[in-house]
């Protein structure tokens, strides 16, 4: 059973210099799996933008309080910054930017790759990323159902509500009475005040 776990979106890592989804336009429209299909070449151009923004970006404190505090971790986000930062129970539902893979024969290829082809060295089926489209499943579904399960206490942190796996998880833990506490706005100050508060006086 978990004492506290933090359920995380793109706000928390703002403060990081990572523009959240509702900052970047039609982003959405470009990270869906039909685009992905249709238009493969300007979707890894999109995706290593990201990753550069993201290779540049620095955990803030609310990711370095999670990571003292030892608070396991369920993130949507995509950009790494809670591993860097120090936690060791992360749970990425939605993929990460580390490498792009062949489907058929499994083998990883990092980004540099695309600079010269989209397409498996081995046998030749289409890189696919590592990251969850909007219009796919979440692999990791189960998983993270279990880690809410087994909360007493859900932080939620930096999410709109506007992609339908924040609202899913946040409803679970709400059903089954759990407390669910929300931090949205300046999560690079409150997410540290809120665990001292809990931790610093046990």
């Amino acid at each position: 059973m978990y004492r506290i776990l933090a359920f995380t979106g793109a706000g928390i890592s703002k403060a990081s210099g990572i523009p959240t989804f509702e900052d970047m336009g039609n982003i959405r429209e470009k990270l869906s799996r039909d685009y992905f299909n249709e238009n493969t070449e300007d979707f890894y151009q999109v995706l290593m933008e990201m990753k550069k923004v993201c290779q540049i970006a620095q955990p803030n404190p609310a990711h370095l309080a999670l990571a003292r505090y030892d608070v396991p971790v369920i993130t949507m986000n995509i950009d790494g910054l809670h591993k860097r930062a120090g936690s060791k129970n992360v749970l990425e539902i939605h993929g990460s930017l580390d490498y792009v893979h062949c489907e058929s024969c499994k083998k990883q290829y990092d980004y540099s790759v695309l600079n010269r082809t989209l397409y498996c060295d081995t046998c030749h089926k289409k890189l696919q990323p590592n990251v969850v489209l909007y219009g796919d499943n979440i692999p990791l579904y189960a998983q993270a159902s279990k880690m809410i399960m087994d909360a007493k206490e859900v932080l939620v942190v930096g999410t709109s509500f506007v992609t339908s796996t924040s609202w899913i998880f946040t409803d679970m833990a709400k059903a089954r009475g759990t407390k669910v506490t929300l931090i949205n706005d300046n999560a690079e100050a409150k997410v540290q005040k809120y665990l001292q508060g809990i931790f610093d006086k046990e």
